[in-house]
C-alpha cells in the first residue's frame, strides 16, 4: 500500500485586518503545453524570482526598486483563485469579454505556484477558444499573474548603485493572464507528463484510513525536473474478510457524514469558500471545524463590535472610468490632484497608463473595453461621433458613457476653481438657505425687557418684544460651455482645465460683486433709511484715512448702539475692511510692536482681523473704509443659496445647438445687510 504523508492546513489570510496597500501587480511567465480533450493547461504561474519595479514619487518622477515574492503556503493567500479566479487576456479587467478561462485550482509546490487552467466548451466563446488555440499550437507561451501585496519587508540598498529590495512576505493572486513578453522566466506551464498527479487522485477516491504508517519524506520537484515518482499501490489481497469489509464500508459512512456535516456548518455561518473542501480534503476532525468555526464566528462579533466597516464595491467599469477622467484632468493640468493619501497616489498610478493618449485615443479604449466593441478603422470624425454618442457603432446595444466621462472631468474642475476663488466677504456674513425663490422676511427681534421681580404670591407679567423685517429673494445665475466634436478631434484640453476655471472662477466673482455692493451701495433698510445713516448712528461726519483716531470713533460709535427698546448693545468690531489705497496704514494700526515708552504702545495691536477688498474702491471720489462686528454676535450680512443646491451647481446633457455635450452652471444666490446696527463707515480721503 503507498504510504501518504498528511499535508499541514495552510494558514488563510486575514483579509479584514490585513488589506493590500498596493496597486495590483503583475508577474509573467512562458506556457508550454495544454489538454485538447479537458481544454485545460496547467501552468506554474510564479516562482518568485526577483523583478525590477519602480515606485514614483510624483506624476512622473520613477525610483527603481527590485520586488521578491515568497513562494509558501503561508506567505501566499490561494483563496481567491482557488474560488474560480479568472483567466484573462493580458490583464484586460475591464470587460467579461476579456475572461478565456477559469483557475480550477491553485497551490503550491516546490517553491512555486501552480494553477489548472480550464477553457470553456469549443464554440462557447470565439475569444477564449482562440487562446486555447493558441496555447496548444506553442504560439502563446507565457502566463502572468496579478496581484496584490499584503506584507512587505524593504530591505535599503548597501551601497550606492544598488537599489532597494522589497521582499513580499504575504501576497494574495487575483487573476492569471496570458501575455507576450515574460518576467518571471523560472515559471512555466508544467508539461504534458505531469499534468496528472496519483496521489490526489487516490486520496479523493479511497477511504480514510484509521492508521498512518510513517512514510518517507517526500521530495519536491525544482523547476525544470521532474517531480519524483511514486510507487504503485500495492492491490489488495483477493480474500478480504467479511469484517474488513464493514470496517471499510463503515469508514466510507462516516466519512461521508463529517463531510456532509462539515459542509452544512460552513453554508449556515458562511464561512470562506474554501472552508469546507479545504477541511474535508485535510481529514480535519468535526469536533475540530466546529472550534473552528465558532472561533471564526467569535471573530466576526468582536470586529463589528469595536471596529464596524463598510466595505464599498465598485466594478471595473467605475475603476477604468475613474483612472481614464484622472488622466484627462492631470494632461490638462499636472497638478489636478493632489496626492495627500493612499485612494489619490492609487488613483494617479492607474492613471499613468493613459498618459500620451490623446482623446480620441482614450475614448476608443474605454468604449472597447466597456461595450466590448472594436472602433478600429473609424475616421476621427467618425471616432468623435461615437464616443460623444452622435452616432452609434455596430455592436453597441447604447451610446457610449465616454461624454459623461469628459463632463465629470470639466465639471469638477470648474466647482474646483469656483471654491478656489478667494472671497473675503465670508467672515463678517452669516449663511442660510432658502426654501424656494420667494421673497424672505428676515424679522429682527429686540427690545427684551428686564426681568421683573416677583414678590410672594404675585403674578408673572408677559414681556413684548418689539421687530422690524428686511426682505430679500435669491435669483439665478448661470451660462453654458460645450465639449464638442472638435474639442476631441484637435486634443483641446482647455476644455478641460482653462474654461471651466474660467467659469468657476466667474461664479465666485458675482458673489464677491452682489456682497460687497451692498456696503458700496448704501442700500435702503425697511425703517426708510439708508444703510450708512446719520440717524443710524454709524457714519462719520468727516472722512478721513484710517488711524488711532478715526479707527477709536468708529469704536466708540459701535459701542454706543442701542437695541429698537433703547438698551446699550456693547458691540465690538472685529473686522476692519479697507480697499488696497488704506492696505499699509492699516497694517500699522494693527501690527504688533514693542514700545520704548508709554506713548509708543499701540493700543489697536491684534485687535481686529483686516480685510483688503479691491471692489471697495470706487470709479472716482472719496474712497471709503468699514468695521463691522462679528456676525455671531449680531447680525450684519446674510447670505443664501437655494437649498439642496449650495454653491455652485452643474449639469449636463447632450447638445442639440452644438455636436456635444453642454454643461450648465447654475448659481442660486441672493444677500441683504440684516441690521446696520453691526457696521460703521468712515466716507474717507481721495
Amino acid at each position: 500500500m503507498t504510504h501518504l504523508r498528511r499535508m499541514k492546513p495552510m494558514r488563510q489570510s486575514n483579509l479584514v485586518e490585513m488589506p493590500a496597500t498596493l496597486p495590483m501587480q503583475v508577474r509573467v511567465a512562458p506556457v508550454s503545453s495544454a489538454d485538447a480533450e479537458a481544454r485545460t493547461v496547467e501552468v506554474v504561474f510564479t516562482t518568485g524570482a526577483a523583478v525590477r519595479r519602480r515606485r514614483w514619487t510624483g506624476w512622473d518622477t520613477p525610483v527603481p526598486f527590485d520586488e521578491i515574492l515568497v513562494v509558501s503556503r503561508d506567505a501566499v493567500d490561494l483563496s481567491r483563485l482557488n474560488a474560480g479566479g479568472p483567466a484573462l487576456d493580458s490583464h484586460s479587467m475591464w470587460s467579461t469579454f476579456a475572461q478565456v478561462g477559469v483557475v480550477d485550482r491553485a497551490w503550491i509546490e516546490g517553491g512555486q505556484g501552480r494553477a489548472t487552467i480550464r477553457f470553456p466548451s469549443k464554440g462557447v466563446d470565439e475569444r477564449a477558444d482562440r487562446m486555447f488555440a493558441m496555447v496548444s499550437e506553442g504560439i502563446i507561451r507565457n502566463v502572468s499573474v496579478g496581484y496584490s501585496v499584503d506584507k512587505v519587508r524593504v530591505i535599503p540598498p548597501e551601497k550606492v548603485g544598488d537599489v532597494e529590495k522589497r521582499i513580499v512576505e504575504r501576497w494574495t493572486p487575483h487573476e492569471i493572464s496570458f501575455v507576450t513578453v515574460p518576467a518571471d522566466a523560472g515559471a512555466q506551464v508544467r508539461s504534458q507528463s505531469t499534468a496528472v498527479f496519483p496521489v490526489e487522485f487516490i486520496t479523493r477516491a479511497e477511504p480514510v484510513i484509521q492508521e498512518e504508517p510513517a512514510m518517507p519524506e517526500r521530495v519536491d520537484s525544482t523547476a525544470g525536473s521532474e517531480p519524483a515518482p511514486i510507487a504503485e499501490r500495492t492491490a489488495p489481497s483477493p480474500v478480504a474478510t467479511e469484517d474488513a469489509e464493514k470496517r471499510a464500508a463503515a469508514a466510507i459512512e462516516a466519512e461521508r457524514k463529517r463531510s456532509a456535516e462539515i459542509t452544512a456548518l460552513a453554508q449556515r455561518h458562511d464561512m470562506p469558500a474554501d472552508f469546507a473542501s479545504r477541511h474535508i480534503a485535510e481529514g480535519t476532525p468535526l469536533d475540530r471545524v466546529r472550534e473552528l468555526v465558532l472561533e471564526e464566528v467569535a471573530q466576526r462579533a468582536e470586529k463589528t463590535r469595536i471596529s464596524p466597516r463598510t466595505q464599498v464595491v465598485t466594478d471595473e467599469g467605475d475603476t477604468l472610468r475613474r483612472a481614464i477622467e484622472a488622466a484627462v484632468a492631470l494632461r490638462a493640468n499636472p497638478q489636478a490632484i493632489v496626492t495627500n493619501d493612499e485612494a489619490s497616489r492609487t488613483l494617479v498610478a492607474a492613471a499613468r497608463e493613459w498618459r500620451g493618449m490623446s482623446l480620441l485615443e482614450m475614448g476608443r479604449a474605454f468604449v472597447e473595453d466597456t461595450h466590448g466593441v472594436r472602433l478600429r478603422g473609424l475616421s476621427k470624425r467618425e471616432l468623435a461621433g461615437v464616443l460623444l454618442g452622435l452616432t452609434r457603432a455596430a455592436g453597441m446595444m447604447s451610446t457610449s458613457d465616454f461624454p459623461n466621462l469628459l463632463a465629470n472631468v470639466a465639471s469638477k474642475r470648474l466647482r474646483d476653481a469656483y471654491r478656489a476663488a478667494p472671497q473675503t466677504w465670508r467672515p463678517l456674513c452669516r449663511q442660510s438657505n432658502a426654501p424656494d425663490f420667494k421673497e424672505r422676511a428676515i424679522v429682527q427681534l429686540a427690545g427684551m425687557p428686564e426681568f421683573q421681580r416677583v414678590r410672594e404670591g404675585g403674578e408673572y407679567t408677559y414681556a413684548s418684544l418689539s421687530e422690524s423685517v428686511e426682505r430679500y429673494s435669491i435669483a439665478t445665475y448661470g451660462r453654458i460651455i460645450a465639449i464638442t466634436r472638435q474639442t476631441l478631434i484637435n486634443d483641446d484640453l482647455g476644455a478641460f482645465d482653462r474654461l471651466p476655471s474660467l467659469f468657476g472662477r466667474a461664479a465666485a466673482e458675482l458673489e464677491n460683486d452682489l456682497v460687497w455692493d451692498i456696503l458700496m451701495s448704501n442700500p435702503q433698510m425697511s425703517d426708510g433709511k439708508a444703510l450708512f445713516h446719520t440717524d443710524h448712528n454709524n457714519l462719520a461726519s468727516s472722512g478721513g484715512a484710517p488711524s488711532e483716531a478715526t479707527v477709536e470713533a468708529a469704536e466708540i460709535a459701535i459701542g454706543e448702539q442701542k437695541d429698537a427698546a433703547g438698551k446699550p448693545m456693547n458691540l465690538r468690531p472685529r473686522f476692519l475692511i479697507v480697499p488696497p489705497k488704506y492696505k499699509v496704514a492699516a497694517q500699522k494700526l494693527l501690527a504688533s510692536v514693542t514700545a520704548t515708552k508709554t506713548g509708543d504702545v499701540n493700543v489697536y495691536q491684534n485687535a481686529m482681523d483686516l480685510i483688503i477688498e479691491q471692489r471697495l474702491k470706487p470709479a472716482s471720489g472719496t474712497v471709503p473704509w468699514f468695521m463691522a462686528v462679528d456676525p455671531a454676535q449680531w447680525d450684519t450680512i446674510e447670505y443664501a443659496y437655494l437649498e439642496g443646491e449650495e454653491g455652485l451647481y452643474t449639469e449636463e446633457r447632450m447638445g442639440f445647438e452644438v455636436d456635444g455635450i453642454e454643461i450648465k452652471g447654475r448659481l442660486d444666490f441672493g444677500a441683504k445687510a440684516i441690521d446696520y446696527r453691526g457696521f460703521y463707515k468712515n466716507p474717507g480721503v481721495s
